[in-house]
């Protein structure tokens, strides 16, 4: 089970230059530290935007359900 998450992943970090090959990974290259950087960044932009919709929900809670369209 292992193998069948691990192979993809490795293959995608190849195929984008991240990993090589055989041999060792440094962790704190700068690429590496720069990936984890914009991740970093993309996951605070998403909290933000939570939050301030949160607190617009609860402003005006009946803005979100006007604005959003409902699923099914």
């Amino acid at each position: 089970m292992e193998e069948k998450v691990l192979d993809p992943l490795l293959t995608a970090l190849k195929d984008r230059g991240l990993v090589k090959a055989g041999g060792r990974q440094r962790t704190d290259s700068t690429p590496v530290l720069a990936a984890v950087r914009d991740l970093i960044r993309l996951e605070l932009a998403g909290e933000t935007l939570r939050a301030a919709l949160e607190a617009l929900a609860c402003a005006a809670p009946d803005w979100p359900a006007g604005a959003v369209p409902a699923q099914e």
